[in-house]
């Protein structure tokens, strides 16, 4: 008997159709489990509904809380009475099952207006799980049910929403009428879901693979392992920016090319990728010497290794912020005044139910003398983070400008390719850099990501006041300790490098 496929599942399939039907069959499967960071992310999307219920044109709506037949019995009934507006209504058509957002009575037109509620802050035309898809989707199943549907919203945050006492929900988001678009892009919708029915109803395992076999590493999906387990863990698909060159790639998967080693023809890769399938071979490092040299005679002391965490709220918290605006919670800053002087160390975690902006930046601009060097890796990120401060701490944006200056990216010498070693695996990324050159310096003592710190911060310690807030504390403060200990460390295996 053919299972009824979901909007969720539909939209698997648009992204990905052999990782959908293991979604769809094998839902225990390892790669599925929902880590601490996504399923932060799906808590900010359920925020962020919550205040769009909120709505005047939602006024007199009435949310179905019941799941299954139960839920589309007591849909019914909703919809026979004509209330104002129908919260999660449940359908089931022709195989397919949606629970919308919001439907709402259109006395005018006799017909039912759909609203889609994103947690974004636009909307998405186009791209895997668009939105446009997503609504067309829900129409589709909504006519076949029988249901004489009017306009369709996608209904976003407002990007250009500044906060400024009270939250204005209205203000917060945007009604998008996206009706002509959706109705657009339903001759296309149509004939996906009829795909999707006969792909994903298959009772065994497509013996396919996917498209992902195309991508590189970063856009493949959950279980492209086991789609394809011809392809080694370190392949072709991990050479630097291949994904943005996916005809490069698809010549040498046509080749039957995974591993770098098997890569005769380097000539149309660029240098960074060459030096990568080089060192891989050779398993000889890369290391120029007088460009590192010529980077390190660059710095003044004092010397500043800085590094930031951040909160990214979908619901502006405090005034000034905007939606997913960055905060800065905390910095720490290992410093070194002179040379040959010893390793110093301060930080802040702001633990109070507030905008850290100005404490932030009063500490920063205490602690960071004008005459010295500010190291970062990635620098960009720190960059904008501190640009962004001094628009909201306008008595010490001088000075904080002033600090974007003094700052270098310590990344350069990799990204520049001063220095490559095969396990880097073309990676700049710190923690890359990090596992090989500092492999006793690990994070496996720290139970989050960079990712899940803000959300720490906010969910247990600013706002929750957690049972274990302490213990919390210090494992932030501690995991942005690291990322600044990292780079003092790499920072002097660089040096040793030169006086070799």
């Amino acid at each position: 008997m053919a299972s009824l496929i979901s909007k969720s599942q539909f939209l698997d399939y648009l992204t990905c159709p052999k990782d959908a039907w293991f979604r769809m069959h094998k839902p225990e499967l390892k790669e599925f489990e929902v880590s601490a960071t996504l399923q932060n992310m799906f808590d900010q999307g359920y925020e962020a509904e919550a205040y769009a219920e909120r709505l005047k044109i939602f006024s007199g709506m009435v949310e179905v809380k019941s799941r299954g037949l139960e839920a589309q019995k007591e849909t019914e009934e909703l919809l026979a009475r004509k209330v104002a507006a129908i919260f999660q209504p449940t359908f089931i058509a022709d195989g397919f099952t949606i629970r919308c957002d919001a439907l709402k009575w259109e006395e005018s037109t006799g017909k039912w207006d759909l609203y889609e509620i994103k947690s974004s802050s636009s909307r998405h035309d186009t791209g895997a799980r668009d939105h446009l898809s997503d609504a067309a989707f829900q129409a589709i199943v909504l006519e076949r049910y029988g249901i004489p549907l009017g306009r369709k919203y996608i209904v976003h945050l407002n990007s250009e929403y500044v906060r400024n006492g009270e939250l204005d929900i209205e203000a917060l988001f945007v009604q998008n009428d996206s009706t002509t678009k959706v109705d657009a892009r339903r001759v296309t919708v149509s004939v996906e879901m009829e795909e999707a029915r006969k792909y994903l109803n298959q009772e065994t395992e497509p013996k396919d693979g996917c498209d992902c076999l195309y991508h590189g590493r970063s856009s493949h999906c959950d279980t492209f392992a086991l789609s394809h387990p011809h392809v080694p863990e370190y392949s072709v698909h991990d050479i630097s920016y291949i994904g943005k060159s996916p005809n490069k790639l698809r010549k040498l998967i046509e080749q039957n090319i995974y591993h770098l080693q098997d890569i005769e023809d380097t000539s149309d890769l660029t240098d960074r990728q060459q030096n990568q399938i080089e060192t891989h071979k050779t398993k000889e490092e890369i290391i120029v010497k007088t460009e590192i040299e010529n980077v390190l005679r660059g710095y003044a002391y004092p010397l500043y290794f800085l590094d930031y965490e951040t909160f990214a709220a979908a619901v502006p918290a405090y005034d000034g912020y905007s939606p997913y605006q960055r905060m800065p919670i905390q910095f720490s800053l290992h410093y070194i005044e002179k040379e040959s002087g010893p390793l110093l160390h301060t930080d802040y975690v702001h633990l109070e139910n507030s905008d850290p902006s100005d404490v932030v930046a009063e500490k920063l601009v205490a602690d960071i003398d004008p005459k010295g060097t500010v190291l970062a890796w990635n620098v960009g990120f720190e960059r904008s983070v501190m640009n962004e401060l001094a628009e909201r701490v306008p008595t010490h944006a001088i000075a904080l400008r002033r600090i974007c200056d003094q700052m270098q990216d310590l990344m350069d010498i990799f990204s520049k390719q001063h220095y490559v070693h095969k396990d880097f695996r073309g990676s700049a990324a710190i923690e890359s850099i990090m596992n090989v050159l500092l492999p006793e310096m690990t994070y496996g003592h720290l139970p989050y990501t960079g990712q899940d710190v803000g959300f720490v911060w906010w969910k247990d310690i600013v706002f929750k006041h957690s049972v274990d807030r302490a213990e919390k504390i210090r494992l932030i403060t501690e995991y942005c300790k690291q990322d600044t200990l990292v780079m003092v460390e790499i920072w002097r295996i660089l040096n040793d490098i030169i006086k070799k």
